[in-house]
């Protein structure tokens, strides 16, 4: 993404380079609606300090109900970059930012039971079945023909 490199040739006009909301298109593997604005202060000849902030949403799929869902992201970016063939490439940054965000156990909401196991009603907090009951009711019977047939031996 060109948007998310810097130039060191952009600098011989002021000291300061400001990019604001740069579409983020990223390698990831989820679908993203991220976009980036930062300001990058000139150090030095070989670093370059990026402030700014990551804002957007990333597709994902709920591990409970198995729908998808966008996670909201809100990103700051601080970091000294170095400088290779006079441009900074925060492309990288960025992207290792967003792999650091990304839950482990993504969660569509907090009232999300899940998929149930009997009827594969999707359950919320409010509107559940009553399958559960059942099943626990019917592990119990299974269990005890188990018992009984090993106390007959």
């Amino acid at each position: 993404m060109k948007e998310l490199i810097i130039h060191l040739s952009d600098f011989l006009k002021k000291r300061t380079i400001e990019i604001k909301e740069c579409k983020y298109t990223n390698d990831i593997g989820y679908q993203t609606n991220i976009y980036v604005s930062f300001v990058a202060v000139k150090v030095s000849d070989s670093k370059i300090y990026v402030k700014g902030k990551l804002v957007g949403f990333i597709e994902q799929q709920c591990s409970l109900c198995l729908q998808p869902y966008s996670h909201p992201l809100e990103i700051p970016i601080n970091a000294d970059m170095d400088v290779k063939e006079g441009c900074v490439d925060v492309n990288e940054e960025v992207r290792q930012l967003i792999l650091l965000e990304m839950p482990s156990k993504p969660i569509c909401s907090s009232d999300c039971l899940g998929i149930c196991k009997i009827c594969g009603r999707r359950n919320k907090k409010d509107d559940s079945c009553s399958c559960v009951d059942e099943y626990d009711s019917c592990i119990k019977e299974r269990w005890k023909e188990l018992l009984n047939k090993y106390r007959r031996k």
